[in-house]
């Protein structure tokens, strides 16, 4: 029963070996007389471990201390020994809850649906909520309606305009759509056959520093599958001063199709603005898509910013949904006397026997292109990936290697703060 389980210390020391171990407990406090009879700094610690047993090691085989909750500690000792069934996950769910263990309860219940997907406590837990036949999750919901053209602003999923309207005002709006028409006359010239008005356009363009033409520059040239019109897009955005551009030169950054133009949108950014632009790169870390979740990590690391180094250690391993087709596969293979080696299709009498004769000693080939081809189901599933650049880049921010250890990095964090 995990009911009787209480917290003997509000906190417990995590000690961190070079081999790769751990020791969880107290470090118990060295007696001053001792301190002053064998010198200040000891060649040995003394921990008192969770189960009261006394261990000590050499302090030179220490890399880090740090503390952590001791509720965090009993946690991470209970689930390495639950069973992996509904009902022992849900009991540990209900101890994190009653702990004040958000994350921990997520993990459990999360682990409860692969057991049982349809649990409604655990779903329910989970804020998951019923649409049809499925169950939706607050990131799937949220997902939805980004889909349909709303953003994330303080917390709430709001429409584009009521953002606007929010953060700028109504004159604001007003005049970010006066830019508009203009930017949409600059394009059809770029794509015109006057070279006259093409060169006019490309001058506005290089000569355009207000602010309030960035809306439209990101519908009608970020948006161009013309390559050359998203490079002038990026210049553009790198002569606007403050950091009005980050956003879209972000966005360019790590999602434009041309790694060249990606490059480009990177290096626009001042030092200034790369700080402000880490912020989106961190929530990328969070992206369905692996490739943008990879790209972000890329970027972190080159920003130097060591506060991404959280957002980056969770980013070591994330999970993706992928569609993978579904169905019935065909194959026939044959023994050397010509019989079928498995189920399928027969040979024709004459074919088999000329094959027992040894008169087609390079065997037969079946032609099944007439054939018409079994119904294929495409499936979604949750595909969990490892993510070499946030290694890389938590390598670089940090000058440690843990591997994709996401323990030992936190705690690593943890004792720098």
């Amino acid at each position: 029963m995990l009911c009787g389980l209480a917290p003997i210390h509000l906190w417990a020391d995590v000690v961190k070996l070079k081999d790769g171990g751990e020791i969880r407990g107290t470090v118990k406090p060295v007696d001053p007389k001792v301190r002053r009879e064998k010198g200040a700094e000891l060649a040995e610690l003394v921990i008192e471990s969770l189960t009261g047993a006394e261990i000590v090691v050499a302090r030179e085989e220490v890399v880090f201390i740090t503390k952590r909750p001791r509720n965090v500690e009993e946690y991470e000792s209970l689930a390495r020994r639950v069973a992996d069934t509904v009902e022992a996950r849900w009991e540990l769910a209900e101890w994190c809850r009653k702990h004040g263990l958000a994350d921990a309860r997520k993990e459990q219940l999360s682990h409860i649906l692969e057991l049982d997907p349809e649990h409604k406590p655990a779903r329910y837990g989970l804020n998951h909520r019923r649409q049809g036949n499925t169950w939706v999750t607050p990131e799937e919901a949220d997902a939805e309606l980004l889909a349909a053209g709303y953003v994330r602003y303080k917390g709430r999923l709001i429409t584009t305009l009521e953002r606007d309207l929010l953060e700028n005002g109504a004159t604001r709006q007003q005049e970010q759509k006066e830019w508009w028409p203009k930017i949409r006359l600059w394009v059809g010239w770029l794509n015109g056959r006057d070279a006259a008005r093409r060169a006019d356009a490309v001058v506005k363009f290089r000569e355009l520093r207000d602010p309030d033409a960035i809306p439209a520059i990101v519908d009608f040239l970020l948006g161009d599958a013309n390559v050359e019109l998203r490079r002038l897009a990026v210049q553009t955005l790198a002569q606007m001063e403050g950091n009005v551009a980050v956003p879209a030169l972000a966005r360019v950054a790590m999602s434009d199709a041309d790694s060249a133009l990606q490059s480009s949108a990177f290096h626009a950014l001042s030092d200034e603005q790369r700080l402000a632009a880490v912020p989106f790169f961190q929530r990328a870390l969070r992206d369905e898509s692996n490739m943008i979740v990879r790209r972000a990590a890329i970027l972190l690391g080159r920003c130097g910013v060591r506060q991404a180094i959280p957002s980056l250690i969770e980013a070591l391993a994330t999970s993706h949904k992928i569609r993978v087709p579904q169905g019935p596969a065909y194959a026939a293979s044959f023994n050397r006397n010509g019989s079928m080696a498995g189920s399928g299709s027969v040979l024709p009498p004459e074919i088999e026997a000329a094959m027992r004769a040894g008169q087609l000693p390079y065997g037969v080939v079946i032609d099944n292109s007439n054939v018409r081809a079994p119904p294929v189901k495409w499936v979604t599933v949750r595909l969990p990936l490892q993510n070499t650049e946030a290694l890389e880049a938590l390598r670089t921010l940090s000058q440690q290697d843990f591997g994709f250890d996401k323990r030992a990095w936190r705690l690593w964090w943890q004792a720098q703060l």
